[in-house]
């Protein structure tokens, strides 16, 4: 399976929790950045920065495995 995570920009404060807990680098924030930014093929689909965003500002979705 092929997985894929979508900063929501106009929710989304900065605050890099998502790139803190992704144990995957599946999202890279650094001091110079604005808002933290998805690695492309890196996300496993396990959430866990779904689940410590506290403003809601991720969502993880499967691919369709004919488009990847």
């Amino acid at each position: 399976m092929h997985w894929k995570c979508e900063i929501i920009i106009s929710e989304c404060t900065g605050c890099g929790i998502c790139a803190d807990v992704c144990d995957y680098e599946a999202i890279l924030m650094t001091q110079r950045m604005a808002y933290p930014e998805p690695t492309p093929g890196k996300c496993v689909g396990c959430n866990k920065c779904v689940e410590e965003c506290p403003f809601a500002a991720i969502k993880v979705y499967e691919l369709n495995s004919s488009l990847v």
